[in-house]
């Protein structure tokens, strides 16, 4: 996800709240400081989402696997068990804290016009992090990965494999053939403010019925679903790693940054990384798996030599397999919409710091704490040319307020002059909606700046390159005014709060197309969604970094299992796509699946 609205002025709800808590969760003592040894069956890059719950799945059999996590352990941070307190976590030690390069296209009221893009950098990842949606992506999309070469990849084969890791515990979807009922992943509805009725009116009045977007069908009113467990984060760090810790055949090394992976002969043999201010060389006697993330994957293999032979080869790289890593990166480009009510049934800084609400978490465990803040989802598809049969539109409804912690945090990246007009504008009387391309044409890449591994990689989304991705956000913006004339809305005066001044887009028209384009062009943000940087394929695909049973071309002993290898952008939140491909990879490397 993409806010970070939850900042209390000079403090974070974080350490208000380390004030106020009692001590919070702690890892096992010990339980990271075992000796490594020289060889394990699995080596693990990453202790993210896909990498906790492919070291909790290879270690129920007899296989000795090693995490190798670049950040440390989740419950430093007690921002990531508090689900109403995640977007803390944003900017913190974390987080990876990257930014792309200047864009070309787009972020005009950005400062050198660079976008923050953050990553999970801890247990857990970005799933550690994140605004806890459940939303799997349309049927459609998955559909479209196998007619494009990824045998095995179809939703009919996929849905096994949500199904396995989910425990939903929604009273209304009870039976339904969509849905897990013993996984690990505890799914619940969420509702954290009055408004969410409202939200589901005005839907009902554009004429959208409320679905199980993880259902049959996706388009409609989706009501949230988050995977929240007794009023706590449940992510793959918590709820599939941190049980299965004291197995002997398993080890996690935290604070352990790898820098390339062993490469003899076209087989990876292990990895090097850094700790402590020491390198060290481990070695797999069966595979070393990526799962470092849609950045992070396509950085390393880059440093490993695999990847474009022309850059490789400008950097001096040796090159052990010609692929396009790093290439197709594709991301949701968002335009938040602000508007402002006559009513306080939002959430605001006030409400944060509030002792009842505080005690009332603490106490009870209910309250907005024990929420994602965030009521509720529509989606559809608005392109009717295309032949595509998936949403390609998402709004997720933020009942947060537009105040001053809400723009020093999410527009801290933005151009001083913008922060200081839209401060004038504030008002603790709030929400957004946040308008998620689904589908956007333009695509980017992840690309060394140096051979120093610790150098952050370059990174560019090229958001709005493609002219289609203005359109259908413009399309969007209209869609989405059509809610500000629901009755449903009217009754508590909804109110746009404008963002354009002078030299950005304060010249233009008021809500007119023009108006609108510039509008997009100037405050786009990433949806935090990175995918497809080391995509899956068939061989013959030019486009492919990996086979469908995620191993890399040329490369033995060698697979990715992340965000990375998705085909294409799915239609909604990344993360339970996420843990379904490291459910599926886990069973194919544990059968000797080929294909």
């Amino acid at each position: 996800m993409f806010l970070g609205h939850s900042l209390l002025g000079n403090i974070t709800i974080a350490t208000y709240l380390q004030n106020v808590l009692p001590p919070g969760p702690k890892d096992p003592p010990g339980v990271f400081d075992r000796s490594l040894r020289r060889y394990y069956d699995y080596i693990i890059v990453g202790g993210g989402s896909a990498g906790s719950l492919l070291a909790s799945r290879l270690t129920e059999d007899k296989a000795s696997v090693l995490v190798l996590e670049a950040g440390g352990s989740d419950l430093e941070n007690e921002a990531t068990v508090i689900p109403g307190a995640w977007a803390t976590l944003l900017r913190s030690k974390q987080d990876w804290n990257y930014h792309s390069v200047p864009q070309k296209h787009s972020s005009f009221a950005m400062e050198d016009q660079k976008i923050y893009l953050a990553s999970g950098k801890m247990l857990g990842g970005s799933g550690s992090m994140n605004g806890l949606l459940m939303v799997r992506g349309s049927r459609h999309d998955f559909n479209e990965w196998a007619r494009q070469g990824c045998k095995g990849w179809s939703y009919k084969e996929v849905l096994p494999y949500f199904k396995m890791i989910e425990k939903t515990e929604i009273p209304a979807l009870k039976g339904s053939p969509y849905r897990g009922t013993k996984g690990n992943i505890v799914v619940t509805p969420q509702k954290s403010t009055t408004l969410e009725y409202f939200y589901r009116k005005a839907a009902s009045e554009i004429g959208y019925r409320s679905v199980d977007c993880n259902g049959y069908s996706e388009i409609g009113y989706c009501p949230t679903q988050a995977n929240i467990k007794d009023g706590e984060r449940c992510s793959s760090a918590s709820c599939f790693l941190r049980p299965v810790m004291y197995r002997r055949n398993l080890q996690i090394s935290i604070n352990s940054y790898v820098t390339k992976v062993l490469i003899r002969r076209k087989r990876a043999i292990g990895v090097q990384f850094v700790k402590g201010g020491r390198k060290y060389n481990v070695y797999a006697r069966k595979e070393v798996i990526m799962s470092a993330g849609a950045y992070n994957s396509p950085h390393i293999l880059l440093l490993s030599g695999i990847g474009p032979r022309e850059h490789l080869q400008e950097l001096k790289i040796p090159v052990h397999a010609d692929l396009p890593v790093g290439n197709n990166l594709q991301d949701h480009p968002v335009v938040i919409m602000s508007y402002s009510i006559n009513t306080t049934l939002n959430t605001n800084g006030q409400k944060f710091t509030d002792p009842e609400n505080v005690l009332d978490y603490i106490l009870h465990n209910k309250g907005f704490y024990t929420t994602p803040l965030m009521d509720g989802y529509m989606l559809d598809k608005l392109d009717k040319t295309s032949s595509s049969k998936y949403a390609d539109a998402q709004d997720i409804f933020v009942p947060i307020a537009f105040e001053r912690p809400s723009i020093t945090s999410t527009y801290s990246d933005f151009i001083d002059k913008v922060k200081q007009e839209l401060l004038k504008r504030t008002t603790d009387s709030s929400f957004d909606v946040a308008l998620f391309l689904l589908h956007p044409k333009s695509k980017g890449y992840v690309r060394l700046e140096s051979t120093n591994p610790l150098k952050q990689p370059l990174l560019d989304p090229r958001f709005l390159e493609d002219p289609y991705d203005i359109e259908m956000l413009l399309k969007m913006i209209r869609w989405t005014q059509k809610l500000e004339k629901t009755s449903s809305w009217k009754r508590f005066g909804v109110k746009l709060i404008r963002y354009d001044m002078e030299g950005h887009c304060g010249e233009r028209e008021f809500n007119t197309d023009d108006y609108w384009r510039c509008i997009i062009q100037h405050f786009v943000v990433s949806g935090l969604h990175p995918t497809s940087t080391c995509r899956m394929g068939s061989r013959r695909d030019p486009t492919a970094v990996v086979d469908p049973t995620l191993r890399v071309y040329g490369i033995k002993n060698l697979r990715v299992v992340d965000a990375s290898v998705m085909r294409n952008v799915i239609s909604g939140n990344t993360y339970s796509p996420t843990l379904m491909i490291a459910e599926k990879a886990a069973d194919m490397i544990k059968c000797g699946t080929r294909y």
